[in-house]
């Protein structure tokens, strides 16, 4: 069966049925057909960004060089691969650190720490709601944000294929994604020469992550982790 034209007809048209309605039956498998075919270009698309986004991140994993830094990185990356996350939500919980991954994968951060674009940055940011004493530079609380909001839409993107594999049987994150994004926001503080308990950016990177995961879960795909009133 090659098209619409494959399909039975109803009875009734070949049965004395009228033209009219053989014509309508027609449209509706015409319609349909369309419907498919639309439906498997969109699946074939969204595979090769799969692809180009998983060669991406290997060739990331190959030209990162050796430390013991890195290999701690690596050894993130390969647990959350081991588990089937896709390498679109792998990246955007690294990206804060790497702005040619940021390039190369297409989830850029949104830059504002020109003068021309402090004055257009939120107000509030996550990081002022949870650390409510700490003295972060404004870039920085800006940066975090941003970030948060890029693994937001990531996950709101692909939803079902984040969820699979990135929580527990309880509904909880596992504590590998966890392990990944704190040591993210861990490296991102100390290249900014900023003191800060990383216990406490893990507490903050669990707050967040669960917040957007509960957001998709709970069906608010617009949730803003804004609406909440964390405490310490």
């Amino acid at each position: 069966m090659s098209g619409p034209e494959s399909f039975s007809a109803p009875e009734s048209a070949n049965q004395g049925g009228t033209a009219e309605s053989y014509r309508l039956f027609q449209e509706r498998m015409k319609a349909a057909a369309a419907q498919i075919q639309a439906i498997r270009a969109g699946e074939q698309k969204q595979k090769k960004k799969e692809d180009d986004l998983a060669r991406i991140l290997t060739e990331f994993i190959k030209s990162t060089r050796a430390s013991a830094h890195n290999d701690l990185l690596l050894e993130y990356i390969s647990k959350l691969l081991a588990i089937n996350l896709p390498a679109i939500f792998i990246i955007s919980l690294i990206i804060i650190n790497f702005p040619e991954l940021q390039k190369q994968s297409g989830l850029l951060l949104i830059d504002y720490s020109g003068s021309d674009q402090t004055a257009m940055a939120p107000q509030s940011t996550l990081p002022d709601l949870y650390f409510e004493n700490a003295t972060l530079p404004l870039e920085v609380k800006i940066a975090i944000d941003s970030w948060l909001s890029e693994i937001s839409r990531t996950v709101n993107a692909n939803p079902q294929k984040i969820l699979d594999h990135a929580l527990r049987l309880d509904g909880k994150l596992k504590e590998e994604v966890i392990d990944l994004a704190s040591h993210s926001l861990n490296t991102y503080l100390s290249v900014k020469k900023l003191d800060f308990n990383p216990e406490t950016a893990r507490k903050f990177m669990e707050f967040c992550l669960s917040g957007i995961i509960n957001g998709v879960t709970n069906g608010a795909r617009t949730h803003d982790l804004r609406d909440h009133n964390p405490t310490l």
